[in-house]
């Protein structure tokens, strides 16, 4: 079926004459008449009546009006599809993302994407999640990676994969010899945590204020690599991303800890600026982050501690 054809015959369906689609296409009457003609013929139907006040659409007028219109506006968005992909030759792209995504998830996706997209300028800047939230109400950011956060007015976010928090110990510290270890044991043993912005601490205390366990001794240290130090050397117990630990855990340098009451998970989410079309490089960015979802998953196989 030509889309030709199609475009001339929703133009006289439209303006219910041959004439006025004509001058509209700026096409000779006799060049729309023919194109009718061979939609027509090739349908074996009748599409228009044809009268002294113009043409009205048969039945099999008015079905195939429906279809047309689908047809088109696919080929519309089909050749703005190609011409976005022509797009992501050149320009900028700024990606946010928390500490645990961005130093332990995105690695993979930011390799793709400049090895895909090598014109494009692409900025990855890591910081705690309230930070990072504040770049995307501020628009300094395209898009962001970040654990679920409450939305805010100006912000839109979409499901990305799920991650568990692990309570993690060195294999000499006196919690790991146990085969069971719950919330209320963290009370008498020393609790690192991060930065007030992070959202991994914001969880954590959410889950103790839940039980109502109040911790008698933590300290607080700015980064996830100072955390990990500081348990694996003995210095206490500490909750990180699963995906934080998968080299600790397969060394042994870190054990995971079991419980009834332990499990922590949330879940990572893509976040963009609300409103406003979406530039190519962001939307690219986006499908790659999608496409390798399952190579991502994939890495915390085996890695159990």
């Amino acid at each position: 079926m030509d889309l030709y054809h199609l475009q001339t015959f929703c133009r006289v369906a439209r303006l219910q004459s041959f004439t006025r689609a004509a001058e509209d296409l700026s096409l000779s009457q006799s060049a729309v008449s023919r194109h009718i003609e061979a939609l027509e013929q090739e349908h074996g139907t009748q599409l228009f009546t044809r009268s002294g006040r113009g043409a009205a659409l048969t039945e099999a007028g008015q079905r195939l009006l429906e279809y047309a219109e689908q047809m088109l506006h696919l080929s519309q968005e089909a050749a703005r599809a190609l011409a976005e992909l022509r797009d992501v030759e050149s320009g900028r792209l700024a990606v946010g993302a928390s500490t645990t995504p961005g130093n332990y998830l995105l690695g993979p996706v930011v390799a793709a994407y400049q090895d895909r997209y090598p014109g494009i300028d692409l900025h990855l800047d890591i910081r705690d999640s309230q930070s990072v939230v504040a770049m995307l109400e501020a628009g300094t950011v395209d898009m962001a990676v970040l654990p679920e956060f409450p939305v805010t007015v100006g912000i839109t976010t979409e499901p990305f994969m799920p991650d568990e928090l692990l309570l993690l110990a060195a294999p000499t510290h006196p919690l790991a010899a146990r085969p069971a270890v719950r919330l209320e044991d963290l009370a008498g043993t020393r609790v690192l945590l991060r930065e007030p912005g992070s959202h991994t601490r914001r969880a954590i205390e959410q889950m103790l204020a839940a039980r109502k366990v109040t911790l008698a001794i933590s300290r607080e240290l700015g980064s996830t690599e100072a955390i990990k130090q500081a348990v694996a050397a003995g210095g206490g117990v500490a909750f990180c991303s699963r995906y934080a630990v998968i080299l600790e855990l397969r060394q042994g340098v870190l054990k995971a800890l079991s419980g009834p009451d332990l499990a922590l998970t949330r879940q990572f989410v893509v976040a963009y600026p609300k409103g406003g079309r979406r530039a190519p490089a962001t939307m690219a960015f986006a499908a790659l982050l999608r496409k390798l979802r399952p190579l991502l998953e994939s890495r915390v196989a085996g890695a159990n501690g």
